[in-house]
């Protein structure tokens, strides 16, 4: 009876087989070699909501080929008082341009943008390599 009850604590206490947990995907930030400051601040910005995704995301290692790209651009003043950073999602050698309209502080939507990357990066993953 005792080895019964520890087999069944034993099954009980694995998770089941399909769940595997997510592998942390590589990511870069990108921006061009004399970016202007606005462009620099949402890279650090970022870079920072990203290493806080720790079970999402990594960054990518000296040398090593990122799995996704995020370009950063241009941030560019727009009307109402907004901002808008222009970028694009690079994964392998599919390319999306985006662009992102935001009142107020950088780090609040890097934080909303890191929160949402994964999920995109996904879509791109799974989407035809055509696009």
């Amino acid at each position: 009876m005792l080895a019964t009850l520890a087999l069944a604590t034993l099954v009980i206490s694995q998770p089941p087989a399909g769940a595997a947990k997510p592998v942390p995907m590589s990511v870069e930030v990108r921006t061009a070699a004399k970016a202007e400051a606005p462009v620099q601040a949402w890279a650090k910005e970022l870079r920072a909501a990203l290493d806080q995704r720790k079970d999402e995301f990594r960054r990518a290692k000296p040398g090593e080929s990122a799995e996704l790209v995020v370009r950063i651009d241009s941030v560019a003043p727009g009307s109402g008082g907004v901002q808008v950073l222009n970028g694009a999602l690079v994964m392998g050698k599919s390319s999306r341009p985006f662009n992102l309209s935001y009142p107020g502080e950088v780090a609040p939507q890097a934080e909303k943008l890191a929160r949402n990357l994964r999920k995109l990066a996904d879509q791109m993953k799974a989407a035809p390599a055509d696009r």
